[in-house]
């Protein structure tokens, strides 16, 4: 997804000299080159926006905007999976809060794993449970990488048969991780890790660590065009008319 912009100068030459029509053109593509660094960047216009509408924003998602320009023309664009070695791409996770593709929620590494290995169905989605002891967060809120890592890793020995039931340990993995496609006559579907009392006559127990519920939707609360498009139209004519002006001195 992109926003374009393309300089026309016939928009102001009846605003200008003969002398400052001729520099018209070198003043656009300096503009349009200051314009590119004023919409990207950890302190760039898209970024300010950004902490605007979503509570905290990693950094990932502050440096998500990329520019490129030719000449009188300047693409202005998020930063998709040809952008990225590793991790999920701005693009896919923003489009439901920015426009430009589908309004629900992107998979992530986590939840294309339990799709692959058929843990879901196709129309959920994994919630974690913070209060439970094992899901840790970090100062954004944010559920931490490891557990999501961590309860895969549980799901693949509980599946293989390489923890033992009552199995204790201060890690997911290290006891019996189980997930319910569907809602049993007992439990809501979700991924659940065996909790073993310290006392042995007491029975294990089944403890949610995620709850699958339908996958969300978030419908755009300004597009991607539209932020960039009103906060260039302001700009450019002014930071235009400037550079020409000062070419012509």
């Amino acid at each position: 997804m992109a926003a374009t912009f393309i300089f026309d100068t016939k928009n102001i030459k009846k605003r200008l000299s003969i002398y400052e029509q001729s520099q018209a053109k070198f003043a656009g593509k300096v503009t349009l080159t200051k314009l590119g660094k004023r919409l990207k960047g950890r302190e760039g216009i898209l970024a300010k926006k950004y902490k605007m509408m979503f509570r905290d924003p990693v950094p990932f998602t502050l440096n998500s905007t990329f520019t490129v320009q030719k000449g009188l023309q300047l693409d202005v664009g998020v930063k998709d999976e040809r952008a990225i070695t590793k991790g999920n791409p701005a693009a896919k996770y923003l489009y439901p809060a920015i426009g430009g593709g589908s309004t629900q929620a992107y998979d992530t590494k986590f939840t294309q794993y339990l799709r692959d290995r058929n843990f879901i169905n196709s129309g959920d989605y994994p919630f974690g449970v913070i209060g439970n002891r094992y899901i840790k967060t970090d100062k954004r809120g944010n559920i931490r990488r490891y557990i999501y890592s961590n309860t895969m890793i549980g799901l693949a020995k509980t599946r293989d048969k390489q923890v033992k039931a009552r199995s204790k340990g201060g890690k997911i993995q290290d006891a019996r991780v189980i997930s319910f496609k569907n809602n049993t006559g007992k439990f809501k579907a979700g991924i659940y890790r065996e909790q073993v009392p310290s006392s042995g006559k007491y029975k294990s127990y089944l403890k949610p660590l995620f709850m699958y519920k339908p996958i969300p939707t978030q419908r755009p609360k300004q597009t991607f065009k539209f932020i960039v498009g009103d906060a260039s139209t302001k700009l450019i004519p002014e930071m235009w008319l400037r550079e020409i002006k000062n070419l012509a001195k």
